[in-house]
């Protein structure tokens, strides 16, 4: 505007046309913009091939940190020999960065997405506490299970089981390097025999070597296919799981403790309120998680973020919430349940007597724990959480640690197990590790700073406006506008010309 060129009518027009319009808008700013930017933000959350959210979906673009520990069995010899009380001491970590990429992307009509997960682990020397090399033994989880499937058979079947076992590599425990029971794999005389044994009631072997995650690194087959909801049509359903490998219940565990829902970790519900829980499905536990609200807030990299924890009732087996006696097999219901704090996976392991639980048998019935020498729970070390921001639904620091332990038990017909006390091995806690990094920190606190934005954007323009409002009510009070005094003067001198005039004006003679 420039004030040379205009009168001071057209001042008065500008500022004051200028200050409402800046008032009226910064009011309405303050009324309904944060409200409209959620609303905006929102629309861009769903899962597209198009949209932000897929770039860090598809790709996770923070590293992962899997901590493996295994469990070195120190007394093993004088078990099988003496039946003395069992020591574990737990080595590691051993630890591996983890990338993962949704591989084989199909797109559905009905607003979801079926993908199959790839992962690919890395060594990182500098970051473990030990080395590939150190020397584990740990129980021969192949006789063990094998064993446990005779434990109820008549005794010919399991006498001839005792010999075909002594005479094909069958053992109470095995010696091995932390890299080949991870992921190297060992080859294995009884798996061997096993592979090769034609027996209808035998659980199919598919090889005859051994590692806990052998065949793992960098398959895209092993864990998946997932199907999950990408928000399109209703962004309370973003990331829920729909199917995996085109079911929507696992069959391990009858009811709802069998039914697949919640998120794959990658993907979580938006603007959900902070107390309800987080429900996790991780295909390595057989089962859903469920992470309750801990009320505890944290700040990681200037955002606030609310934890979500492991419970006494979360591997629970319906001893404290009755609601979750479906996660104990059906063939043992209800006399002979596992005590609280340890899920069995015999359902999905053909009936190897494993057991999941919280690290440290945390939270545990102390009857774990006291079978052996080695478990010492502490509550900041062995934790599963996840600390959440839950407007965006972006989890800002997981720490996911579970333990697998094997229950043996002595026999009198099977060699390899007479004798032994009745204990659960540990034989790994996994524990994966991601936090977010500054860079998509920074990207988070933008988006969750733009309802404010728009608000302090409001509160400037409605305060501006009044300003201007204001110095136009002033200079119109002190008449003070540009070229006023002008203004006035002409004015002036006009009424003095018209008075003069009228003073002048010839009577009517």
């Amino acid at each position: 505007m420039c004030c040379r060129c205009c009168g001071v009518t057209q001042q008065k027009v500008w500022v004051f046309g200028i200050g409402t319009l800046m008032g009226v808008s910064g009011l309405l700013s303050v009324i309904w913009g944060p409200s409209f930017m959620d609303t905006l933000i929102m629309k861009q959350l769903p899962l597209t091939p198009t949209s932000k959210t897929f770039e860090k979906w598809e790709e996770l673009p923070i590293p992962i940190y899997l901590h493996m520990y295994l469990w070195n069995w120190t007394n093993a010899q004088e078990v099988q020999a003496n039946g003395v009380k069992p020591i574990f001491e737990q080595l590691g970590p051993y630890v591996y960065r983890e990338e993962r990429k949704k591989m084989d992307l199909e797109w559905h009509d009905n607003g979801t997405v079926t993908f199959n997960p790839r992962r690919i682990w890395y060594w990182e020397e500098e970051m473990s506490g030990g080395k590939q090399t150190d020397i584990i033994t740990g129980p021969h989880l192949p006789s063990i299970a094998a064993a446990h499937s005779m434990k109820d058979s008549n005794i010919f079947l399991k006498v001839m089981f005792n010999q075909a076992l002594n005479a094909n590599g069958g053992a109470l425990y095995t010696t091995h390097t932390a890299s080949e029971w991870l992921f190297e794999g060992f080859y294995d005389e009884f798996l061997h025999y096993a592979m090769n044994l034609n027996n209808p009631l035998a659980p199919e072997i598919l090889d005859d070597h051994f590692a806990w995650f052998l065949h793992r690194n960098e398959s895209k087959d092993f864990e998946g296919p997932f199907t999950v909801h990408t928000g399109v049509g209703d962004i309370k359903e973003m990331g829920e799981i729909k199917y995996w490998k085109g079911m929507n219940h696992t069959g391990w565990y009858e009811g709802e403790c069998g039914r697949l829902n919640g998120s794959t970790t990658d993907l979580f519900v938006p603007d959900e309120p902070k107390e309800k829980a987080l429900t996790i499905y991780i295909p390595d536990t057989c089962r859903i998680i469920n992470l309750e609200y801990s009320g505890v807030s944290y700040e990681i990299e200037g955002i606030q973020g609310w934890k979500y924890e492991v419970t006494p009732n979360t591997f629970d087996n319906g001893q404290l919430n009755g609601n979750m006696k479906c996660y104990c097999p059906a063939d043992r219901y209800p006399d002979d349940c596992p005590a609280s704090g340890a899920t069995s996976l015999a359902p999905c392991g053909d009936g190897a007597p494993m057991y999941l639980s919280a690290d440290h048998f945390m939270y545990a019935d102390e009857s774990y724990a006291n079978t052996i020498t080695g478990f010492d729970p502490e509550y900041e070390k062995n934790n599963f959480y996840i600390i959440m921001e839950r407007k965006m639904g972006v989890p800002l620091k997981v720490v996911a640690n579970v333990m697998i332990t094997l229950y043996m038990e002595q026999d009198s017909v099977i060699d390899i197990l007479k004798g032994i006390p009745s204990f659960y091995a540990p034989l790994f806690t996994t524990s994966s590790q991601a936090q977010i990094d500054k860079a998509l920190a920074s990207e988070l606190k933008l988006v969750l700073s733009l309802p404010s934005i728009a608000r302090y954007m409001g509160v400037g323009l409605l305060c501006v406006g009044c300003i201007l409002i204001a110095i136009g009510s002033l200079l119109t009070w002190k008449r003070k506008w540009y070229g006023q005094a002008e203004a006035d003067r002409l004015a002036l001198r006009d009424n003095e010309v018209i008075e003069s005039e009228t003073e002048v004006v010839p009577r009517n003679e």
